[in-house]
């Protein structure tokens, strides 16, 4: 193609994307409608930037806007289970580039059509059900009994220490046993494992790059560890635990455990229906990235999130404490399933962190294939008829930050679960419809878990003996709220993140 012409097919395709595309109708800035080049700015020159530019396009221009050529954003709670069914309503997609951001080829959550994700879902769902959970019930409260005794380990020096290395290293543990019958058991380690979970965060930081440059997603996953480790040092224990998930999947599928296939998550896969295409040691490698890291990272997130609030609101910590006293019994200091499930103030406490801090913020990208959406604009009057095909989403933290559902969104107030249920329309903590949050059920049960076993035993300090805790030069603004997106959130530029004083 000459010069002219590549000129002439880039000044047509401007036309067509500003002003006669079926989606020129819906408002937003016409560099977003022109190129993706205007997201890319903001997410990878900025740094995970884009949710700050897409909550300004709402207060100017409504609750749907245009984001990039070919991709519209919501901001209207009262619409999310149309663009978010439930099973059996309609197909929905994910388009592939948006697939391609999570750096897990073949996993469900990168899984773009609609059938080959239920498929591969459906060997995932029973070892996530209730059921399945409760069995795990000897495992978390082993772990919280680590979990203490770490605690008691730096209470004994009056350290000031950073929970969100512990939650980490207990998280991985639980949901790693669970997947292989093994672990990296970093909840015995000095360092809680933190050189592994540094080389996840820089996997991680590339996030907004592959998505603009799919092909070094391509080129990251398929060249050999030790070019990976000589290009990127920091990379290298990254490289030694997608070996090591490898290496366990090889040991399941050779194994002649009943026992291992029926307990552990890759031996129901292995065990179940799915074809040999899908059971390959490449995708399931992948499959374990990803259900590891969502296993870890978010419940890390928001344990650290419910710990600053908890510790900077006493009136909740204490309303927690009376709850504590009133349901877990005999001096115990690990409540039993059974007691968790009749905390309800503390569920209302862990569903307002994940209002206000989403341990996955990245807007959810879908893509309905064969039917249009039609989203009627009642404040302004308008009707918009989104064509099959088109690309959209909703931010978590956008829709719950949302002043018409959530009254003084800003402000920590566990009471509003309680006294008006109905705000449930705007959650997206765990995405929502077919392809919610396969672990829901498990990540619930252990932050209700670690919260209620902390608490049990410690109180906030106010100069009292006795087991206490202590916020240490943490500002909410700067340590806690999202500065950046990068799929999962993270704190301003030079944040040293949560940290406690321990006393015992």
């Amino acid at each position: 193609m000459s010069g002219a012409a590549a000129l002439m097919y880039l000044l047509c395709l401007a036309i067509y994307r500003v002003y006669l595309s079926p989606l020129s109708r819906i408002p937003g800035p016409k560099l977003a409608a022109l190129t993706y080049w205007y997201e890319t700015y903001y997410e990878v020159y900025k740094g995970g930037q884009y949710f700050r530019v897409i909550d300004d396009m709402h207060a100017k221009y409504g609750p749907v806007v245009r984001i990039t050529p070919n991709e519209l954003h919501f901001d209207d709670p009262e619409f999310n289970d149309v663009l978010y069914p439930s099973a059996g309503k309609r197909k929905i997609d994910r388009p592939e580039y948006a697939a391609a951001r999570a750096g897990t080829p073949g996993s469900i959550v990168a899984t773009a059509q609609h059938d080959v994700h239920r498929r591969r879902r459906n060997a995932l769902n029973s070892f996530f059900s209730g059921a399945s959970v409760r069995r795990l019930e000897p495992i978390i409260q082993e772990h919280m009994d680590k979990l203490l005794v770490r605690m008691q380990k730096s209470g004994a020096q009056c350290q000031v220490i950073k929970p969100y290395h512990i939650f980490k290293a207990c998280a991985s543990d639980i949901i790693t046993l669970y997947a292989f019958g093994d672990s990296f058991h970093f909840m015995d380690r000095p360092d809680y494992g933190q050189p592994y979970f540094r080389a996840g965060e820089a996997f991680n930081s590339m996030t907004h790059i592959f998505g603009a440059f799919p092909w070094l997603l391509t080129l990251a996953t398929t060249a050999p560890g030790w070019l990976v480790k000589y290009l990127k040092p920091e990379m290298t224990e990254f490289v030694d635990r997608r070996e090591w998930w490898t290496q366990k999947v090889r040991e399941i599928r050779n194994s002649n455990d009943p026992e291992r296939a029926k307990n552990t998550i890759f031996g129901g896969i292995l065990d179940s229906t799915l074809s040999a295409a899908d059971k390959t040691d490449e995708r399931l490698a992948n499959e374990a990235q990803l259900v590891v890291f969502a296993g870890e990272g978010t419940t890390a997130y928001t344990l650290t999130s419910a710990i600053y609030h908890l510790l900077a609101k006493p009136e909740i910590l204490q309303k927690v404490k009376d709850e504590l006293a009133a349901v877990v019994g005999d001096g115990r200091q690990i409540p039993t399933f059974q007691e968790l499930d009749r905390l309800r103030y503390l569920n209302a406490v862990i569903n307002e962190v994940i209002r206000l801090h989403p341990g996955a913020m990245h807007r959810q990208i879908r893509v309905c294939p064969n039917d249009p959406i039609i989203y009627i604009d009642r404040a302004r009057g308008v009707e918009h008829v989104v064509p099959p095909g088109t690309v959209y989403a909703i931010s978590p933290l956008t829709s719950h930050m949302n002043g018409n559902v959530f009254k003084d969104p800003y402000e920590f107030i566990p009471e509003r679960w309680i006294d008006h249920p109905e705000i449930s329309k705007a959650f997206m903590g765990f995405s929502r419809g077919t392809r919610a949050c396969v672990g829901i059920t498990l990540a619930r049960r252990e932050l209700t878990a670690t919260l209620a076993t902390i608490f049990i035993k410690y109180d906030l300090y106010r100069g009292q003996q006795g087991p206490t805790l202590e916020l240490y030069d943490t500002v909410r603004a700067r340590d806690i709220d999202a500065a950046k997106d990068y799929i999962t959130p993270l704190p301003a530029k030079g944040s040293l993140g949560l940290r406690v004083r321990i006393r015992n």
